[in-house]
């Protein structure tokens, strides 16, 4: 029953994505079956009643022409449909799955982008159904145009002999039964080598990806990515050859099954019964023979297409899983909407634990942000700020306490209106290749006044200087991945293009996690100038290795293995003679230096 209800849910958004096209894909199995069952078994009854009768000669001529014209005509549309129609509909189909999928995997919380069988999930829905697609309504209309072909045999069959209906008929339920075993088989097999064809495809990926070319070329890592290519090919290979020695048997058994069933089960008895019995004229005979044999290849075609549509079954439930998870963190469509464009953020004895860890990341976090205030959050690497930013763009909910924005709990507001209050850079942020214009609003303009936003972002992120010199300016391309102009920048550079994304948004909130890692000193004095004047309105939170920077704060905070350690403005802190003190002492040492 699932893969009916699994292929009719795939069929329904078929149709969504292109009506005609599904349309016409099931007409085009009518019409070749419809001419089918016309030669086979009605034309041929027609030229032995002519044979016997002795009928005009010309009589058969012209139904052969009529014929031909018909035939004619449903080759020139199946040519039609195949060849031109057929590639712009799969096309069409690929656009709508993918947008689906890729609509969302945006949507999914970000815990699951760091659990492997979501991955491997994704992984399953987002290549392996996408090249099923046109097997998969082919399948169903195979299956539909087969039933209705096989009724017209059933009645005919029944006239002369009913008995062959229940024999093929059970010939080919044990078939698919058979076959039912033979796709979940395989459907295991593609499972388990899911995960070797992940790591394959990153070995793939980070050979050809501009990413990683530097690297590749100035050390050996080569090496080992190559070895984790080749245990995954071995395992893969593994896998394979412990599932498909029992496909390949239970395959040779079905077959073995189908051609006994054929040959006694409609052959050997309507011989035996016009030779023996003499139950019918020849050609009566010949009208059975055909109906029947037309009946057991239905049936055996149907068994054949009805494993496939097992086999397509399991993907479909998996994009259906896929497509109908629902994330923990939800819009909460009728979500308070924070209501003044300068707001307060507490976080009160906030700890937090990653799913399957066994110790908190972050432990009793206490901090008071009055709007417009500049804080920053220091310590040295895991210490847990980067996952502090994270629970509050509420990327995570905290395992335990609770954030405030203006008194209220943040999971009570319309998540996308919260999420607005910010402009924030991750420290392992992306560039996109597309135009400067939308890499720095992170949307296509709408008007001249957005494209006028992005140009003094850029100005205030201390790039324009560089952006002049491109050939487009603003809309120039950045890197080569779609135009063969786009503009290649260093990663300072870049990480301007991610600081002028803070500036262009219409937030009361800017959080900057290490913002400045891929700046010189200089730049980095000149960006946290810019970024204090161009912020002035908003609150800050940043967090930055290099102690300098932290001068700027109106509050520091020093984290370490999840806690806040020490607190205070940057001449308390030196004062107090603590941690911060002893690292900020340490840094300055190796600038003078």
């Amino acid at each position: 029953m699932s893969v009916i209800k699994n292929n009719i849910y795939m069929l329904r958004h078929m149709f969504k994505a292109s009506p005609i096209g599904t349309i016409l894909s099931f007409l085009e199995f009518f019409i070749w079956r419809g001419v089918s069952l016309f030669y086979s078994i009605y034309l041929m009854r027609y030229l032995m009643q002519m044979l016997e009768t002795g009928a005009d000669f010309a009589g058969v001529v012209r139904l052969l022409l009529i014929m031909l014209a018909v035939s004619l005509g449903g080759l020139a549309f199946e040519s039609w449909f195949n060849n031109l129609y057929l590639p712009k509909m799969f096309v069409t189909f690929q656009e709508y799955f993918l947008t689906l999928i890729y609509k969302q995997a945006i949507s999914c919380d970000l815990a699951c982008y760091e659990n492997p069988k979501f991955y491997d999930k994704f992984t399953r829905a987002n290549t392996e159904l996408i090249k099923r697609l046109e097997q998969i309504i082919e399948n169903m209309a195979f299956v539909v145009s087969t039933i209705v072909s096989a009724a017209v045999c059933v009645v005919i069959t029944a006239r002369w002999e009913p008995i062959i209906i229940p024999v093929v008929i059970g010939v080919g339920i044990v078939s698919t039964i058979v076959e039912k075993k033979r796709a979940a088989l395989r459907f295991e097999c593609v499972k388990e080598t899911t995960p070797h064809q992940r790591r394959t495809e990153y070995v793939k990926r980070t050979v050809y990806l501009q990413d990683y070319a530097k690297e590749m070329r100035l050390g050996e890592i080569f090496f080992p990515l190559l070895g984790h290519f080749e245990e995954s090919v071995r395992d893969w290979i593994d896998i394979t050859k412990k599932y498909y020695g029992k496909i390949s048997i239970l395959r040779c058994v079905r077959g073995l099954i189908m051609s006994l069933g054929a040959f006694l089960g409609t052959r050997g008895i309507i011989a035996y019964r016009y030779l023996v019995d003499n139950a019918y004229s020849l050609t009566d005979m010949i009208t059975v023979m055909n109906a029947a044999t037309n009946f057991q290849s239905y049936i055996s075609s149907f068994s054949w297409h009805l494993s496939d549509m097992m086999d397509n079954s399991v993907y479909i439930q998996n994009l259906r899983e896929f497509l109908e998870y629902k994330p923990e963190i939800t819009e909460n469509e009728n979500g308070k909407i924070p209501a003044s464009d300068t707001n307060r953020l507490t976080l009160k004895n906030v700890s937090f634990t990653y799913h399957g860890a066994s110790k908190p990341v972050l432990k009793n976090i206490s901090i008071d942000i009055p709007p417009k205030t500049k804080i920053a959050l220091v310590g040295h690497n895991g210490a847990g700020k980067s996952t502090l930013v994270k629970l509050l763009m509420r990327l995570y909910d905290v395992s335990d306490g609770e954030i405030l924005l203006d008194g209220v709990n943040i999971k009570d507001y319309k998540l996308s209106e919260y999420r607005r209050k910010f402009g924030t850079i991750f420290q392992d942020f992306k560039i996109f290749a597309t135009t400067v214009t939308e890499n720095v609003l992170l949307h296509p303009p709408a008007d001249e006044t957005d494209r006028e936003k992005a140009k003094i972002a850029v100005k205030e992120s201390g790039l324009w200087d560089k952006i002049e010199t491109l050939p487009n300016g603003m809309e120039t391309h950045l890197t080569k991945e779609f135009d063969d102009n786009g503009a290649l920048m260093s990663g300072g550079e870049f990480q301007k293009i991610a600081v002028a994304r803070v500036f262009a948004r219409d937030s009361s909130i800017a959080i900057l996690d290490e913002p400045s890692s891929a700046l010189d000193p200089i730049s980095e004095y000149e960006m946290f100038n810019n970024m204090m004047t161009a912020c002035a309105d908003k609150t800050v939170i940043f967090i930055s290795h290099r102690l300098s920077s932290a001068v700027m704060a109106d509050k520091i905070y020093l984290l370490e293995q999840g806690e806040i350690v020490e607190e205070g403005t940057h001449t308390e802190l030196m004062e107090l003679g603590g941690k911060y003190a002893e690292m900020f002492t340490m840094q300055a040492e190796k600038y003078r230096e």
